[in-house]
Order: C-alpha cells, then sequence, then structure tokens
C-alpha cells in the first residue's frame, strides 16, 4: 500500500468524516429519509469532506513549501490548513442553505450570528481534521 500523506488523509478523513456526519443528523431537517437514504446521504457528504481535507492539505503543502508536512506539523501549516477547510465550509454552507436542492438547519442547530452558518458544520471542520491528521499520523495505522 502507499503511505502518501494524501491518501491518508483522504482514508483517514472519510471514516472520520462519516462518524461526525451520521451524528450530526439530529441538527438538520432531514424530513421523513429512511435510515438508507440518510447512510447514502452522509457518505456522499464524507466523500466530500474528505476532499476538501485534502484540498486543503495541498493548499498548506503548497504555501509552506513541502507536501510532507504531516510528518512536521507547525502552527502555520495547521492554520492554513484549517482555515482553508473552514472557507469551504462556510461557502457551501451558504450555498446549500440558499438552494431548493440544499439542505436546512433544524431547530436544534446553534447559528453563528454574523454570517449565518450552524456552528455544527464549523465545529466539524475543527474536529474532523485534527483527528484525520491525528489518525494518519500513527504509525500502527500504516496503509
Amino acid at each position: 500500500m502507499t503511505h502518501a500523506p494524501e491518501f491518508r488523509i483522504a482514508l483517514f478523513g472519510f471514516l472520520t468524516a462519516f462518524f461526525w456526519e451520521m451524528w450530526q443528523m439530529p441538527f438538520y431537517d432531514i424530513g421523513g429519509a429512511s435510515m438508507v437514504a440518510r447512510v447514502r446521504g452522509c457518505s456522499i457528504a464524507s466523500v466530500g469532506d474528505a476532499g476538501i481535507m485534502v484540498f486543503a492539505y495541498v493548499v498548506a503543502s503548497w504555501m509552506t513549501g513541502t507536501r510532507l508536512w504531516l510528518t512536521q506539523i507547525t502552527l502555520s501549516r495547521l492554520l492554513v490548513y484549517l482555515g482553508t477547510g473552514l472557507a469551504i465550509t462556510v461557502a457551501i454552507e451558504h450555498v446549500a442553505l440558499n438552494v431548493d436542492f440544499g439542505w436546512r438547519y433544524s431547530e436544534l442547530m446553534p447559528i453563528e450570528p454574523i454570517i449565518g452558518t450552524g456552528l455544527v458544520p464549523l465545529a466539524m471542520w475543527v474536529v474532523v481534521p485534527l483527528v484525520t491528521l491525528w489518525l494518519a499520523r500513527l504509525p500502527s495505522l500504516r496503509v
């Protein structure tokens, strides 16, 4: 198998994001969606989340001059990585909440008052990428 950091970010990012996506369901208005529809939706969202994490990793690599920064995480690399994901999340949430085929928050979703983004997806883009980096660094989980 490969030890490419992007592959590890994609793999662990998908798995971690899927766990988060399933548990955040009460914060979204899912109507009468069946369990199969929920799992399918969370799976698709998790693929997107993993893609965003890989993209954020690549941006941080480009901005800080090394593709292998997973082994030497610095504050600047981490801030670029998290900032990229947060910016994309805000943009996606804004679009998805304002189109007919997007999603809606349930009454349980706490809303950030200035930009109107839910706090759960914002928290996701701190917690999930950090857990993903941690998992991707673990030598016992080499894939």
